[in-house]
């Protein structure tokens, strides 16, 4: 730890090389009517074929900052006009050269976007990044939560930490998914060992929204989906009622012409959606198993708005402001796989957002941007049924949800700042972040309590209820299911039996929980954050990234968590040389001339042809990364102190023999039951990551890039969360709930500790080709990775709670493989395809016995690999033979065991474009070229001899546009099941009951189809 440290520190210490003299371009670029061109690509290229790439912004204007002096190649691409191409453009030292441009618009089948980024030592182009605007986005969902799934899935495999892929939008953490009409480009694991990243390494999504234009354009649209279009959900035995309606609207235009301007857009998605539940209950006259698959419609509405103001406020200085507004209601939630519709609930949430951004060119060399965010959000639920809830284990869980009526209100504060500025051959960033979250939380969750029915042993019983007796005459012992317990305890409760015979005969409540007291809890919490970055150009061929960030915040005990980075890109293989160039002939004297001409001198020899760029790139990096510990573990931590609330898990017989009548909280104190609490440990800080990377990139022919990458993760204080008063190892006797030693007394109860004890360690080799062949642009990867893990804090030995010599493994959410894909394609008259695919291994999973043998409260015990198949209880699988009984010497199966089926979705968009109205004569092109030069040389005049090549006459451009397109997900229709179930006491024991919800955009998960079909239309002006 320390030498990773020290190294790190003395690489980011080096020493700032000699400063060389560099020069800037800058320009503005617009279409044939004069509007602005937003989000177009910029690229120069010098002699050596090096290419740096650059954006236009919300101005249309473009800029280099810190390029060498010589000779570069511009060129201009942006979706729907010809490419722009200006050679030879002659840059000095000391000067800052202006170059205007004008696109035209191109032909039908010439419309498509193109990367001409080459591969380059420049940290911000990694080959494995994933860049995403125009077509490629029409192939990823519309709705916006499920759009940032796919988003995050394209990130790759999930981090360690169990969070996903974080988001940032324009700059912006914990913003909310903008709709996919307001993006302008998305770029998914780029310069990922920036300083100025706080994620982990390798997993960031960067989203950038549509400025507004300087010209009036809109757009309105359509889209629809209905059961009939799509295919029957496999997890259903008819095809239930679906429907699905989206309505969006966007306008942008002048406010202050060639100053001001807007943005805005509004949309609306109606949605009768499906849950399809698949569980099994009883009868209620007969007590036999019933199997209930039904699918419920579950109405949900999400209104949208995003204005964007972008304001020139004079020429060093501009202000970019953005607001966004959301509400969505949902009705019948929480139903769905075991739950009944019972256990539904209602649940509204309300989004506002404001953004504003202040950038100041200081000087030619040096950029402020000041940025600020205010988050407000609201999110409410109530149940629909006020009743307690009912949980046989992995068979069905009935009674009312336990929601009550909550809410949760929160509000984020967030203020950046940072400056850049050039200074020789070094790019440096200087900044820092303050956020600041208040969350008032009212929670009376499970005010109405929870009866639990688990499986285990009980005796074995004929048809009529009736105690078989084994050998010598006694009750012979087998293992029941949970829901033959829950069978048990109505069919004698019925029968007029007492509690104590109930439970004789194997029946009686597992569990009871409950809680009370005062449902309101708040917390504040803010964190900062503070980095330097330096991009160092030491060579043309070689770049050195050194950096470190500092990060501190509140409700931890811990101020020393410094992250230092450094990356490098180095390029020992450059390209052929481009061909010498013969010096330009001097032109001739004309008919008016009264002298001859002057002779030319000697044409001086050639100098040595520069290289041409860069073949092959080889990248490394290592830094850490901190992830910081989440407000709702100090609010759980105030909530379920044992003062503000009472928060009660039951195993007292005494107590559970009282089901169904819920007990009350004062009936508790009064049976001294002891409460269960949770606190955080004097340990408790944001966990740590070591990241390493090492990638080799290559240019191959016809424009297509390799990037091949191995990454290795190494994560400690990783957080989770441990009862640390279970029963030691051996005292906990089960069938007695109340035997068993606790080190903090039994009178303590449970007490649930978040501690940053956890770790894991993990090994990715990556493979991402991109690029585009003619018309066809196309990106996509194949991750093989292999992660392991601590547990949660929950043991899986039977014997000790403690105990976690096993509990080392795979983690959860770690696929083996994984492969992504994508790609579009521009064909004649106006008609276009787009298309993404997911691809992975199943996932691995839990195989439980269902019972609580130690003690710990959970039901987190796994069986032991058997070692005599006549052993009464011992299950045989595909996975080997499993005994749920497992005596002291034998060998418990490893975490996280099983692994669940692979997941193949291809999705594709069909798009037809049809242009009409009446037609725009485009304006001429100059003479000598569509582009100027206002501090440069004019353009070169044509060699000598040369006829005079007439400029081509641009196409006729048309103002209105009308769209049809169809979306098309899970293309083959294919069956992705879902995690099967890993309790050996459900009747579901390694069965799927439902679809995937790996990736919810796909299949499964409460979709309305296998395979569904969206219809779209747009009109756009």
């Amino acid at each position: 730890m320390f030498l990773r440290c020290a190294i790190l520190l003395c690489a980011i210490a080096v020493p700032i090389a000699a400063q060389q003299t560099t020069a800037s371009l800058k320009g503005t670029v617009t279409d044939q009517l004069d509007s602005l061109v937003v989000g177009a690509t910029v690229t120069v290229k010098n002699a050596n074929g090096v290419v740096t790439s650059a954006t236009t912004n919300s101005s249309g204007v473009y800029e280099f900052r810190r390029l060498a002096p010589g000779t570069y190649d511009l060129k201009i691409i942006a979706p729907g006009f010809t490419v722009y191409d200006e050679k030879s453009i002659e840059i000095k030292a000391r000067e800052s050269h202006t170059l205007n441009a004008q696109l035209t618009v191109a032909f039908e089948d010439q419309q498509v976007t193109v990367d001409d980024r080459n591969i380059s030592t420049d940290s911000d182009n990694n080959a494995g990044a994933v860049v995403l605007r125009g077509r490629d986005l029409e192939a990823l969902p519309n709705d916006p939560q499920a759009l940032l799934a796919a988003l995050q899935a394209l990130a790759g495999p999930t981090d360690p930490e169990g969070g996903g892929a974080q988001v940032k939008v324009d700059g912006f953490s914990n913003g909310q998914m903008p709709p996919k009409e307001a993006i302008r480009e998305v770029r998914v694991n780029n310069n990922p060992w920036s300083a100025e990243n706080e994620f982990p390494g390798w997993g960031g999504i960067e989203i950038f929204t549509q400025p507004g234009a300087d010209k009036w354009h809109g757009a309105a649209s359509f889209d629809f989906n209905d059961e009939s279009l799509n295919s029957r959900n496999p997890y259903t035995t008819f095809r239930a009622p679906y429907q699905q309606r989206a309505y969006h609207l966007n306008l942008s235009g002048p406010i202050i012409k060639k100053r001001a301007s807007f943005s805005a857009f509004f949309g609306r998605y109606l949605s009768d959606a499906n849950s399809v539940v698949n569980a099994t209950t009883l009868d209620l006259v007969t007590l036999e198993p019933v199997s209930v698959n039904q699918s419920f419609v579950t109405p949900q509405k999400n209104t949208y708005g995003t204005f964007r103001g972008d304001l020139k406020l004079n020429k060093k200085h501009t202000l970019v402001g953005r607001v966004n507004y959301n509400v969505s209601t949902q009705d019948l939630q929480g139903i769905g796989g075991f739950s009944l519709p019972t256990r539904a609930y209602r649940g509204q949430r309300r989004n506002f957002i404001l953004q504003m951004t202040e950038t100041a060119v200081l000087n030619e060399k040096t950029v402020n941007e000041t940025r600020f965010q205010w988050i407000r959000n609201r999110f409410t639920q109530t149940s629909v049924l006020n009743s307690f809830a009912l949980n046989v284990l992995d068979s069905f869980s009935g009674g009312g949800a336990q929601v009550g009526s909550s809410s949760n209100q929160q509000q984020r504060l967030e203020l950046q700042n940072f400056t850049s500025w050039t200074s020789g051959n070094h790019f440096l960033k200087v900044g820092g972040r303050i956020r600041h979250a208040h969350i008032d939380s009212i929670s009376p969750g499970n005010f109405g309590g929870t009866y639990t029915f688990a499986g285990g042993p009980g005796p074995l019983l004929d048809e009529n209820d009736q105690i078989v007796p084994g050998p010598g005459g006694q009750p012979q012992l087998v293992q029941i299911s949970s829901l033959e317990r829950y069978r048990r305890t109505l069919a004698f409760q019925r029968a007029g039996m007492s509690p104590a015979a109930i439970r004789l005969l194997g029946g009686g409540a597992t569990q009871f929980s409950i809680a009370g007291g005062d449902p309101e809890a708040d917390v504040k919490q803010w964190d900062i954050s503070f980095y330097i970055q330096d991009e160092w150009k030491v060579r043309p061929n070689f770049t050195l990234s050194p950096g470190l960030r500092y990060e501190k915040q509140n409700n931890v005990d811990h101020s020393f968590d410094f992250a230092p980075r450094i990356a490098f890109a180095w390029s020992p293989v450059f390209g052929k040389p481009k061909a010498a160039e013969p010096p330009a002939a001097k032109p001739a004297a004309t008919a008016t001339n009264t002298t001859a001409p002057t002779p030319a001198p000697a044409p001086a020899p050639a100098a040595a042809p520069p290289p041409g760029p860069p073949k092959t790139v080889i990248r490394g990096a290592a830094g850490y990364f901190f992830s910081r510990v989440s407000e709702d573990i100090t609010l759980q931590s105030i909530r379920f102190d044992g003062i503000h609330q009472q928060q009660f898990l039951v195993t007292d017989p005494a107590v559970l023999n009282l089901f169904p009548v819920v007990p009350p909280i004062d009936l508790l104190d009064a049976f001294e039951q002891p409460q269960s609490r949770r606190m955080k440990s004097d340990g408790l800080r944001a966990s740590r990551s070591f990241r390493a990377m090492f990638a080799l990139e290559r240019q191959l022919p016809a424009n297509i890039k390799l990037a091949i990458t191995y990454f290795h993760g190494r994560t400690d204080r990783q957080q989770r969360v441990v009862n640390i008063n279970a029963p030691l190892g051996g005292t906990f006797i089960p069938g007695l709930p109340n035997s068993g030693v606790r080190p903090l007394g039994n009178e303590a109860g449970n007490i649930f500790e978040y501690q940053a004890t956890g770790k894991s360690i993990g090994n990715t080799l990556s493979v991402n080709l991109n690029g585009n062949v003619k018309m066809f642009t196309f990106w996509g990867g194949y991750n093989l990775n292999k992660t392991r893990n601590t547990d949660n804090g929950q043991s899986g030995s039977p014997f000790d709670a403690y105990d976690y010599s096993r509990e080392w493994a795979r983690t959860p959410f770690g696929t083996l493989s994984f492969a992504y894909g994508g790609g579009s394609y521009q064909g004649p008259h106006g008609i276009s395809m787009s298309m993404f695919t997911i691809a992975s291994s199943g996932q691995p999973f839990n195989i439980t016995i269902g019972r609580d043998l130690n003690g710990d409260t959970s039901f987190s015990e796994r069986p032991a690999f058997a070692t005599d198949l006549n052993k009464p209880g011992v299950v045989v699988t595909p996975l080997g033979a499993f005994d749920p009984n497992p005596a002291p010497g034998q060998e418990i199966i490893p975490r996280n065991f099983g692994r669940g089926p692979g997941f193949v979705s291809v999705n594709m968009n069909i798009a037809k474009v049809f242009k009409f109205g009446p037609a725009i004569e485009p304006k001429a092109p100059p003479p000598g070229g569509p582009s100027t030069t206002t501090a440069g040389a004019p353009a070169p005049a044509a060699p000598a001899g040369a006829a005079a090549k007439p400029p081509a006459k641009p196409p006729v451009q048309r103002p209105y546009s009308l769209a049809f397109s169809a979306s098309l997900n899970n293309l083959f229709n294919r069956n992705n099941q879902g995690t099967p179930v890993g309790n050996m006491s459900s009747p579901y024991f390694l069965s799927s009951a439902s679809g995937s919800n790996s990736f919810f955009f796909g299949p499964g998960g409460g979709s309305g189809g296998n395979r569904t079909i969206t219809l779209r239309v747009r009109l756009s002006f």
